[in-house]
């Protein structure tokens, strides 16, 4: 295959997925909607907070209705309430005061919105609501327009969060009064948005990552270079990585067959690939679909199958299986022409394939990049996140030249073909968490029992060839079995036995950032729950509701420690299983009231947790760890770390005076 087919195929596939993707997002306006209490009676009135941002350049027009003297003006906005057995509009709508410009279309002056509005909608319950499990939506009709042209209208559903916020003060007494009241609050402003009048929307409370990265900015450029320099090499070490590892060494050991003395360019590609990539798709998404584009890219079913399916076709190369005679089709084209070939579409298709993985889990260094390209700025975005994944590719350039130095070695031909097979059992097992991730995403997932008992058959197989058990294809028959051979077995056996014990409930270290948990966990979703003592095995009761970890922890005068996670994080996974459950730890963590919010799934209440992240501690990293005061102060914050020492240290902090 050429490289300009195989780079239409790539693009036609993104394409594909970022349609399915973001949808509405192309349209130039996102909403959030928050209600003013979580449960709401049959009858009562509450109210709902409906945000409306907009991107550069772009605007739509007012909830009055506008005609010139020709009888024509612009589409009018319309805010509607359903489903109409569960609420109804019951009042006025709080308007933001619209911008008035002449507009020489309409030959008239018109009442415009830009860049962001917020409005206040009185709603009256048809029955009991709890916002925590029941669905209730907000549907805006508008019509879009930049400087040059309109898109038509259309509708936007918009699903009520469970992050609620306090309205203004006598809204609900005063429903019966206009339809529509204006305030005189600029459209670009914002109203309060609390957790029982505890935490304001119009005051962002910065991480300490970022107070780190701001500090970096003002020291000058060489300062900043190594700030994401560091990051870079401390991401090295992160689980999120790792996978791509062995699909490096195993991918080149593949080429060096069919490319020899082309390993030094082939590694420079690779190298150059995953920094372009990693830049130019963090940059783009996040200034086209907001700062965490990328993220809910990299996140979504459809990018991990396709991972996944990248893994899948390596390790069926390395096991020889495109040598047997097969239908002229597509995955015989990519093996001859594209695994095989002397080109270098592949090489870059590796470097995609990389970045997207890192993308994954997400640093505050890149978080930071990320919310800062959102919101127009270019320069340190781009050179933080050029340093950061230049020093991210460094090592697997000498990873991409190891196998064409090794086949230059002696008699590399037997036992090379050996190595590439059991890298291909070992790609193989790493495929399966990508599918994995994609099945948790809709919502399944693999038990750990049942993802630990394919790897352990992996292994098993893998034991069992380097034994000579069984060959493939292209091996040559085993005559005796050495001394490395033999240590390369009991290596794999090794594993196999220590995959058992996780069967049974043993922690497996390193390998618990990428396993299922043991079970669904056990998270109190209600105060009740909590103090009938719904427990985790390990690290306690969890609630995952911001406002009922308020109410506990104002009655038990206790801090907060929230826990801003994901289901397919690894990082996140790491933490939970290896730092939390330490004596030490754990017992800092049972004096906290402690509330895990996920953030990475595309539904409520995941997007209203993402937004409050986003909004509240202008951050996308995961994981990212809060400790509040019992009224919702900010004490002091943390991301991903290896040191129990520097985690013990933040954890302490929420017990000083």
């Amino acid at each position: 295959m050429k490289i300009k087919y195989l780079l239409l195929l790539i693009i036609g596939i993104f394409f594909f997925l970022s349609i399915n993707l973001y949808g509405k997002d192309v349209k130039h306006v996102r909403f959030t909607a928050q209600p003013s209490k979580l449960e709401v009676k049959n009858g009562e009135k509450f109210s709902v907070l409906l945000t409306m941002k907009l991107d550069k350049h772009w605007h739509s027009y007012s909830l009055n209705e506008q005609i010139g003297s020709e009888g024509i003006g612009p589409s009018t906005t319309e805010i509607t309430a359903g489903p109409k057995n569960v609420i109804v509009i019951a009042g006025k709508i709080k308007a933001p005061k619209p911008k008035i410009e002449y507009d020489s279309g309409f030959e008239m002056k018109v009442e415009m919105y830009y860049s962001k509005a917020e409005f206040e909608i009185i709603l009256k319950a048809k029955n009991d609501i709890n916002f925590n499990k029941d669905k209730a939506f907000i549907n805006v009709n508008l019509e879009l327009c930049d400087t040059a042209s309109c898109l038509p209208s259309d509708d936007y559903r918009v699903t009520i969060g469970n992050q609620i916020y306090t309205p203004t003060v006598g809204l609900i007494e005063e429903a019966d009064t206009s339809e529509i009241a204006k305030t005189d609050v600029d459209s670009s402003s914002s109203l309060r948005i609390t957790s029982n009048e505890t935490i304001k929307k119009s005051r962002v409370d910065a991480t300490e990552s970022q107070k780190e990265i701001e500090s970096k900015k003002g020291g000058g450029i060489l300062s900043f270079l190594w700030l994401a320099i560091t990051a870079g090499a401390l991401a090295l070490l992160t689980p999120c990585v790792f996978p791509m590892v062995p699909i490096t060494v195993s991918f080149f050991a593949k080429r060096a067959e069919t490319t020899r003395g082309k390993g030094l360019r082939d590694a420079l590609v690779y190298a150059f690939g995953i920094i372009i990539t990693f830049t130019s798709l963090g940059f783009l998404f996040s200034v086209l679909f907001g700062a965490s584009g990328i993220q809910d890219f990299a996140k979504s079913p459809g990018v991990y199958l396709f991972v996944a399916g990248i893994f899948l076709l390596f390790t069926f190369n390395l096991f020889g299986a495109y040598e047997i005679q097969m239908p002229a089709g597509l995955m015989n084209k990519l093996n001859t022409k594209s695994m095989q070939g002397k080109g270098v579409g592949s090489v870059i298709l590796m470097g995609l394939t990389f970045s997207l993985a890192s993308f994954s889990c997400t640093g505050p260094l890149v978080g930071a990049a990320l919310i800062a390209a959102s919101t127009g700025e270019w320069f340190h975005p781009i050179i933080s996140m050029i340093a950061f994944s230049a020093t991210l590719a460094l090592p697997f350039f000498f990873l991409a030249l190891f196998p064409s130095a090794l086949s230059r070695l002696p008699k590399a031909g037997g036992w090379m073909n050996n190595m590439k097979v059991v890298l291909g059992f070992i790609v193989l097992a790493t495929s399966l968490y990508f599918i994995n991730n994609a099945l948790l995403q809709w919502g399944g997932g693999l038990s750990r029992e049942v993802f630990l008992s394919i790897w352990i058959a992996i292994f098993v197989m893998t034991t069992l060839y380097i034994l000579g058990v069984f060959k493939l294809k292209l091996d040559s028959a085993i005559e005796t079995i050495g001394s490395v051979r033999l240590i390369f077995a009991l290596s794999f056996a090794s594993i196999t036995f220590y995959l058992v014990g996780g069967l049974f409930g043993m922690n497996l270290g390193e390998l618990e950032a990428y396993v299922p948990l043991s079970e669904k966990p056990l998270i109190a979703a209600s105060v009740a729950d909590a103090a009938s003592g719904t427990k985790t095995a390990e690290t306690g009761v969890w609630l995952e509701n911001y406002e009922k970890a308020l109410v506990v922890a104002k009655a038990e005068n206790k801090p907060i420690f929230i826990d801003f996670t994901g289901r397919t994080c690894t990082n996140c996974k790491k933490m939970e299983k290896n730092m939390f459950p330490k004596q030490n730890i754990n017992s800092l963590l049972s004096k906290m009231v402690k509330v895990k919010l996920l953030t990475d799934v595309n539904e409520e209440p995941y997007i209203s947790n993402k937004n409050f992240q986003l909004e509240k501690f202008n951050s996308v990293a995961l994981p990212l760890y809060v400790i509040l005061t019992p009224d919702g102060k900010v004490i002091s914050t943390e991301t991903y770390t290896r040191d129990e020492k520097k985690f013990i240290a933040f954890l302490n902090k929420a017990f000083k005076k």
